[in-house]
């Protein structure tokens, strides 16, 4: 008789390592769509520049945090959404949970890197070559357009490790997914 009808349980990957890659590509793959998504979805304020360097018109942190925001809006619950389907294999939940939070971190990095990437260019960098009053749009990053700042240094990049993390949280302990019950 097979394994799988012995056990009543859909098989997943055997290995623990199996199941670090499934799940690493998953997340992977996920923060690469993202990051598409999240460049297309924004909508770049302008700005003007002024003796070599670039000021948001109008100015405010509304405005500067448009980005920030649906980073966040759409990070939580990806890693929500991925964490759920990768915590309803049962067994190796020790490495489950390890590649979950991995996975979620390096998601999170990817997102940003293929939104920055398919984004503007940063505009301070861009400002000393132009001249005055010249408009131009912002970049995408994760902080305000501030001179000296850097971009990818923000607390919104734990979002999808949180998503991630609750979800993870939440399907082992509502015991959902494909459960292996002990015979003995």
């Amino acid at each position: 008789m097979s394994e799988l009808s012995d056990r009543g349980a859909v098989p997943g990957p055997r290995a623990p390592l199996g199941r670090v890659l499934s799940v690493l590509v998953l997340f992977l793959g996920g923060g690469a769509a993202a990051g598409v998504l999240w460049e297309w979805l924004w909508e770049p304020p302008s700005g003007l520049v002024y003796e070599g360097r670039w000021y948001l018109e109008p100015a405010g942190p509304d405005v500067s945090f448009e980005g920030v925001a649906l980073f966040v809006l759409i990070a939580f619950p990806l890693g929500l959404v991925l964490a759920v389907l990768a915590g309803m294999w049962r067994g190796h939940e020790s490495a489950t949970l390890v590649s979950v939070l991995t996975g979620a971190c390096l998601a999170a990095a990817v997102m940003y890197a293929v939104g920055n990437a398919l984004g503007p260019e940063d505009p301070q960098a861009l400002a000393a070559a132009l001249s005055d009053y010249t408009a131009l749009d912002a970049g995408l990053g994760l902080t305000a357009p501030d001179p000296g700042r850097v971009p990818w240094h923000s607390p919104a990049l734990v979002a999808l490790p949180a998503g991630a993390m609750t979800g993870l949280v939440v399907t082992y302990l509502c015991g959902t997914g494909f459960v292996r019950r002990s015979r003995g």
